[in-house]
């Protein structure tokens, strides 16, 4: 006849079975907090190149750095480094993640120019149309962005690599495009949203 295991003998079991789970589970990193991410500094890219002043690059990150994209990046990897940098009225900023990933973001109000180009060490967990939606909405402050028609697409080989490949979607607002880059075997390694009015 077989005895069944004490109440004290299960209560010690269940402790050893959660004690081996948990030191033996990955567990994510901590999501990089806003103050972490304000206190990595954007330093000077080139010294040749003009800084942009103070409220520029402060509006400028704070709209990056609240936008989908960033959002995106800083789940996979806490930010790293920032570099800035001017030339005539355009101003970039390009943030570079622990993972490898990195976000470059260019406006110019002048000629009403905004693009922005996310690179990424691992793909995306989401659909990265999905993504750029939520960015094309974001930079055009509404729901119907910049006119993107996400059911119509091209595609092209990307202009620095041959095995690289480039879905392309367009919109009818500010030459508005949206671009997916994937690599030969299909894994999405870039997205990005420009356009100019």
């Amino acid at each position: 006849m077989v005895r069944a295991p004490s109440p004290r003998a299960l209560l010690l079991c269940s402790w050893a079975v959660l004690l081996v789970a948990s030191a033996c589970s990955k567990h994510a990193p901590p999501a990089q907090s806003a103050a972490e991410s304000e206190a990595v500094e954007c330093t000077a890219a080139d010294a040749r190149g003009g800084a942009p002043d103070a409220a520029t690059l402060r509006t400028l990150r704070q709209s990056v750095e609240d936008g989908p994209l960033y959002a995106t990046l800083a789940m996979k990897g806490a930010l790293a480094a920032c570099r800035v940098s001017s030339k005539s009225s355009a101003v970039t900023v390009e943030y570079a993640f622990r993972d490898g990933g990195s976000l470059r973001v260019t406006h110019d109000p002048r000629i009403e120019y905004n693009n922005q180009e996310a690179r990424f060490a691992s793909p995306p967990t989401e659909d990265p149309a999905v993504v750029l939606q939520r960015v094309e909405r974001a930079a055009f402050d509404g729901n119907s962005g910049c006119g993107i028609d996400w059911q119509a697409q091209e595609a092209e080989t990307a202009n620095d690599d041959a095995a690289a490949t480039v879905t392309v979607y367009r919109g009818d607002v500010c030459n508005c495009q949206a671009r997916v880059r994937r690599t030969a075997s299909g894994r999405v390694i870039g997205l990005v949203l420009r356009s100019t009015c």
